[in-house]
């Protein structure tokens, strides 16, 4: 089963998009069977991205707006290709 981290740069708006895009992660793909979890974690590094076990699928600018419906279209599209 998959494992989808979301990291982000440490801060405050970061964290709130994070678990934005956890939520619509989880809303979209958490009932596949496919899918084990989705993890938060901060990162030293500038970034936010989202991995699917453990490769980085998906990076966004931290400093513009992050839409979180890229996210999950970038981890359906990843776990279509692993499945």
């Amino acid at each position: 089963m998959a494992e989808i981290a979301i990291e982000y740069a440490a801060g405050d708006r970061l964290r709130s998009e994070a678990e934005t895009a956890r939520r619509l992660i989880d809303a979209y793909l958490g009932d596949r069977p496919d899918v084990d979890r989705v993890t938060l974690s901060p990162s030293g590094e500038s970034v936010f991205c989202v991995s699917v076990e453990g490769d980085r699928i998906w990076c966004t600018d931290p400093r513009e707006w992050i839409d979180a419906m890229k996210a999950v279209t970038a981890a359906r599209r990843r776990l279509s290709e692993v499945s």
